[in-house]
């Protein structure tokens, strides 16, 4: 079969670019629709119930409340990107900020649809990610991870690059990331490593699409622990 575009007039490029993107299939972001004030509201009261359920006491300096505010303005931009990256030292909250907005969504989505269609975040550490990934048993729930809705990703960078599998090298968190990337899907990671140690590990390449799906919040305060 030869094709011969006689109907098509290639000399329109918008027009031509506009009819290709309309085939597309578009996911709409998930946001929430309150004012970014409310938002980081509820952000801070999620934290700190996270953090009484543990035994301890929500500290408040500036630079959280900055980190706090970025989170809200992130999770209420419906045409914003599809990731959340929480960068910084250890124990300075980020993983609190990430367990905090996947416990909000659930909440605010059941009060709002009801029990059976609420909005789940499923969270996992990266080294467990790669577990699930060289673990024939488990491989089917790493696959399932691709396609969840909305997915967390914990200490990023802290998991074996490679694993093994029937002999065969795989790079379970650079596959996972690069998959959702293409999907779009909404995924929140929380990583100690710089962009240049972020780069060493996965490689340009991934680096380059992390920061094209995902606004960084950097956390710049010191460990609470």
């Amino acid at each position: 079969m030869t094709l011969t575009g006689t109907r098509i007039d290639f000399n329109d490029v918008e027009g031509l670019s506009r009819l290709l993107r309309a085939q597309m299939i578009t996911r709409k972001r998930f946001s929430v629709s309150i004012p970014q004030r409310d938002m980081a509201n509820a952000i801070y009261a999620s934290m700190k119930a996270e953090v009484e359920f543990r035994g301890g006491m929500m500290r408040l300096d500036d630079t959280m409340r900055d980190c706090i505010w970025k989170g809200a303005e992130w999770l209420t931009d419906g045409a914003g990107k599809p990731g959340l990256m929480l960068a910084g030292l250890n124990g300075n909250g980020k993983t609190t900020m990430m367990r905090a907005i996947g416990k909000l969504i659930g909440y605010m989505s059941e009060r709002e649809l009801g029990y059976n269609d609420r909005k789940v975040m499923r969270i996992r550490s990266a080294k467990e990610i790669a577990q699930l990934c060289c673990d024939t048993a488990t491989h089917r729930h790493y696959r399932q991870l691709v396609t969840e809705e909305m997915l967390g990703i914990d200490d990023l960078g802290c998991e074996p690059k490679e694993v093994m599998r029937y002999g065969m090298p795989l790079t379970p968190l650079e596959d996972l990331l690069s998959e959702r990337y293409e999907r779009q899907r909404l995924t929140v990671v929380t990583t100690n490593l710089t962009p240049e140690e972020l780069k060493s590990h996965y490689g340009a390449r991934v680096l380059g699409r992390l920061r094209d799906m995902m606004r960084i919040i950097k956390f710049s305060n010191p460990s609470y622990r």
